[in-house]
């Protein structure tokens, strides 16, 4: 499953609902706030940030993919489920 997540770190409730879907091999995209998030969430699969027109994560190891790239990412690995 692909995780589209947009929500800040210190959003408890949303990362928790977050949690219960959240499995072993799942790919996440964080994009908007989600870019702060990307930095302190435990992987458990592949992981991109969706390049942003005003954020970026300079120290960040993950690659960066644009949104046409978000779709084809959509089209390979089925559901995909949004977080804001």
């Amino acid at each position: 499953m692909l995780h589209l997540l947009g929500f800040t770190p210190d959003n408890a409730a949303r990362l928790e609902q977050f949690n219960t879907l959240y499995q072993d091999g799942d790919v996440c995209v964080f994009t908007d706030a989600g870019l702060l998030l990307a930095a302190s969430l435990p992987l458990k699969g592949d992981a991109y940030l969706l390049q942003h027109p005003q954020l970026s994560l300079p120290d960040s190891t993950l690659p960066v993919i644009k949104h046409d790239q978000l779709i084809e990412l959509i089209a390979e690995h089925g559901p995909c489920t949004s977080w804001y």
